[in-house]
């Protein structure tokens, strides 16, 4: 007689009968969630690595940065030149190299990691406010650099993050508060 298979049907996501949670929270912040694709993985590492030190959440660090940034742009201090892209319909922030194909022996070799595409790369950071996605959104567009928005914010994180190594961007952050914390104690 063949062994008998017994089939156990789950719902998808865990337990049977787990009580749903709340997404209200979420839907009620909604505009407050901005998600930019093609960001330099550094430039956001260094973005975690703030936001630890100075124990603020990493979306109050990236827009302290990108207003700063912003700021400088507006009166002039930071220069955000546009190159044609050969290779794509908008403009670029970033060196175009050029592509030579008279001599490919001196072509360096690949490397042998191939490293993941930028523009596969998403960031999702909160607490920026409508109107900073606005400005960021109407810098990239058509009608100003004509660039992708990511970047953009990789070229105004790196001028922010750079300022902020120099000591020219102070802290101007608070403290966010822990959920571990109980009224009347403090975090060591």
């Amino acid at each position: 007689m063949p062994p008998t298979i017994r089939v156990v049907h789950q719902k998808v996501g865990g337990v049977p009968n787990a009580p749903r949670r709340s997404r209200r929270w979420e839907r009620q912040h909604q505009n407050e969630k901005v998600v930019y694709r093609g960001l330099d993985l550094k430039l956001v590492k260094q973005i975690q690595h703030l936001a630890l030190d100075l124990r603020v959440s990493q979306g109050e660090v990236a827009r302290w940065i990108l207003e700063y940034s912003l700021r400088r742009y507006e009166e002039g201090f930071l220069n955000l030149v546009p190159h044609p892209n050969p290779l794509r319909r908008r403009m670029t922030l970033c060196a175009v190299r050029s592509t030579s194909r008279r001599n490919p022996m001196k072509q360096k070799p690949k490397a042998s990691v191939q490293l993941e595409p930028s523009w596969r790369v998403v960031t999702t950071w909160r607490n920026f406010s409508p109107e900073l996605r606005r400005t960021i959104g109407a810098l990239a567009s058509e009608e100003a650099l004509n660039v992708p928005v990511g970047e953009l914010i990789n070229a105004l994180l790196r001028y922010g993050l750079q300022a902020q190594r120099t000591g020219f961007l102070k802290q101007e952050l608070v403290e966010k508060k822990s959920a571990r914390t109980r009224p009347g104690t403090s975090n060591p």
